[in-house]
């Protein structure tokens, strides 16, 4: 078995919370004076790093943890009616599973959030739940490899974001990158991923 742990991003690899998150932030750039975002500009931004677009919609990164507090809890109420990215997601997760693949999720989400929307699924997947700050799952990845006790090499991680390729390469795991998710095929791409995938079936062949 190639893989003896795989484990998730949540928002736009599993939960489809692309419209929902994209309201909340209209919510929160007229309250909190942040630049307000077209559709039109929506796609641009899919291009870049996390980063990129904390500065284009000019947000300090001092009010990052307030306003990401802010929009879970506001996502809190819409949670249990978002859609899966991917019909069988779930179904895939527990083949591998059957494999003998143990599975986890780090999320910039909140745990709440994510235990909300698994019990409106009815599924009971993943071994550990891990929630992270934007740019923190790189130390998360380290710290569960270290309690795992399993060698760096047996770990896989799965996103749908650049700042996910970057976290996995910092903490030494590889990396999935998922094409239905918030940055676009050609942005993942640039920055070479270890697999590039457009279904969950294809995690099977990876893990094998």
């Amino acid at each position: 078995m190639k893989y003896k742990y795989v484990i998730f991003d949540f928002d736009g690899t599993l939960a489809d919370t692309e419209e929902a998150n994209f309201v909340i932030y209209q919510k929160l750039a007229e309250k909190y004076n942040l630049r307000n975002i077209t559709m039109d500009e929506l796609g641009r931004l899919k291009k870049m790093h996390a980063k990129e677009v904390m500065a284009y919609i000019e947000l300090k990164k001092r009010y990052l943890p307030f306003l990401l507090k802010k929009g879970k809890t506001l996502l809190t109420q819409d949670i249990k009616n978002i859609s899966l990215c991917k019909p069988d997601i779930f179904h895939i997760i527990c083949t591998l599973r059957e494999m003998g693949i143990k599975t986890g999720i780090i999320t910039t989400n909140s745990k709440i959030n994510v235990k909300l929307f698994l019990e409106a699924h009815n599924v009971d997947v993943f071994d550990i739940i891990v929630s992270a700050g934007m740019f923190g799952k790189e130390s998360k990845m380290k710290k569960i490899v270290k309690k795992a006790k399993i060698t760096l090499n047996k770990f896989l991680y799965v996103g749908d974001e650049i700042r996910d390729i970057t976290a996995a390469r910092n903490a030494g795991m590889d990396i999935a990158s998922v094409g239905w998710g918030y940055n676009t095929v050609e942005s993942l791409k640039k920055h070479e991923p270890d697999y590039l995938i457009f279904e969950p079936s294809e995690l099977i062949d990876i893990c094998k």
